[in-house]
């Protein structure tokens, strides 16, 4: 059985009046690249700062690697790589200082890698780093993270200022890492297509509350587009399916649904008498996004 690298019990984070982390209760496994998905102010940066000590819990608890993450043992750190949305290092270093500078940090310092980043993202002889472009600088701060050879790297949009082509060479190093290593990563990102590249399992955060969590390729499954060449009544399909979204007219009916089986749906095709008057789509991970944000939101019947 995989060892636990996170647990979260009732994890609660209050600023005020208001609530931005809600009693999450999550949980994991050693080698597993998770993503975190929610809109703005859904929770995620808060819930990645209680992992790495940044902040502390109103309520609950979280565990890393079985240690309270406030109390920033070396022991731990060594173990937790960190790059947040807003990372930064002195203006004067430049990339090979820097380079130099973590290697000294860090025990487990993967020498060979930081070379062949500091060529593969073209960043030697690029001067000081106050003086690179926002592209460059997120660069420099991935190298940091993925060179220290951490069993967990914690990384908040960790992609934002770098182009098509050097996100996709940071997503293929991550999986390089992920897989040969064992690391666990947890990845934070708007770019739903990043987090679909790379991610085996996808917690979806709303209103600082987790509203779905499991592997991605379960969560695809599940969600379907249902259209209907005919009327078709809410409330009979609700009976069935849980509908995320619901437009009809008098002549057809789209319906998305979050729990979908298709032996379930042929058998109230049958009573409902649409038997051969329905399509099943698929949807990518930013549809289904949109979908169960809005679902949760509450259901959407939309007249067409």
């Amino acid at each position: 059985m995989s060892e636990s690298v996170i647990e979260l019990r009732g994890l609660t984070k209050r600023f005020g009046r208001h609530t931005a982390v809600d009693g999450l209760d999550m949980e994991v496994q050693a080698g597993t690249v998770m993503g975190l998905l929610g809109l703005n102010g859904a929770g995620k940066t808060t819930t990645i700062r209680m992992l790495t000590g940044h902040l502390h819990p109103s309520e609950g608890e979280a565990r890393v690697f079985g240690e309270d993450p406030r109390r920033h043992c070396e022991a731990l750190r060594q173990k937790v790589g960190y790059v947040s949305e807003n990372m930064d290092l002195p203006g004067w270093m430049t990339p090979e200082k820097a380079v130099r500078f973590n290697a000294s940090l860090y025990p487990r310092w993967n020498h060979r890698l930081a070379e062949a980043l500091l060529d593969e993202f073209a960043l030697r002889g690029k001067g000081r780093y106050g003086q690179l472009s926002k592209g460059q600088k997120r660069k420099v701060c991935i190298l940091v993270a993925l060179c220290q050879d951490a069993r967990l790297l914690i990384m908040d949009e960790p992609t934002s200022g770098l182009d098509v082509a050097a996100r996709r060479d940071f997503l293929q190093r991550v999986l390089e890492i992920a897989c040969d290593k064992g690391t666990t990563v947890i990845l934070s990102s708007h770019l739903l297509t990043d987090i679909e590249r790379v991610s085996d399992r996808i917690a979806l955060i709303h209103e600082g509350k987790v509203i779905k969590d499991g592997h991605i390729e379960d969560l695809k499954a599940g969600v379907r587009r249902l259209q209907f060449a005919a009327a078709v009544d809410k409330g009979q399909l609700s009976e069935v399916f849980k509908v995320l979204r619901f437009e009809a007219d008098t002549r057809q009916t789209t319906a998305t649904v979050a729990d979908f089986d298709s032996g379930r749906l042929n058998a109230w095709c049958e009573k409902a008498d649409c038997t051969g008057k329905v399509q099943v789509l698929g949807l990518n991970l930013e549809d289904i996004f949109v979908e169960m944000v809005r679902g949760k939101d509450g259901e959407q019947e939309v007249p067409a």
